[in-house]
């Protein structure tokens, strides 16, 4: 019985060791860049409601980035804004100033042409879809 065990154990440890880890893989900050940088990106900041905006934004090869928004699943009306993308720490951080969501993210990658910033904080998801080159 204690051979048994020590094998139990011995298992259970080498499982512990060699397995890949159980986290959540993202991209790298560069691997995001490699996707949105010269394309556009679509999306919502948060699910429609109160306060909620479609958006899109054109990610410059020199670090700009050029956006509008309109209020959520509505036509016309779009408010533009501009800002910064950058590559600190491994992560891909966008500055758009004025009140809307800036910092260092993580992502993953999806079917499809898709991106989504993860756990963003008071958002948490944020579901983008990537077009090719500079989409009005």
């Amino acid at each position: 019985m204690k051979t048994f065990k020590k094998i139990a154990i011995t298992t259970a440890l080498s499982c512990m060791v060699f397995s890949p880890a159980l986290a959540d893989v993202y991209l790298s900050g560069q691997e995001v860049a490699s996707q949105v940088v010269g394309n556009t990106i679509e999306g919502q900041h948060r699910e429609c409601g109160a306060a909620r905006h479609d958006f899109k934004e054109y990610y410059t090869p020199d670090g700009k980035i050029s956006g509008k928004e309109r209020a959520c699943n509505q036509t016309g009306s779009w408010s533009f804004y501009g800002g910064t993308w950058s590559v600190k720490d491994d992560k891909f951080c966008v500055n758009l100033g004025s009140g809307r969501t800036s910092g260092c993210y993580n992502y993953k990658g999806g079917p499809d042409g898709t991106l989504t910033r993860v756990d963003e904080p008071g958002v948490g998801n944020t579901h983008f879809q990537i077009y090719e080159g500079k989409v009005e």
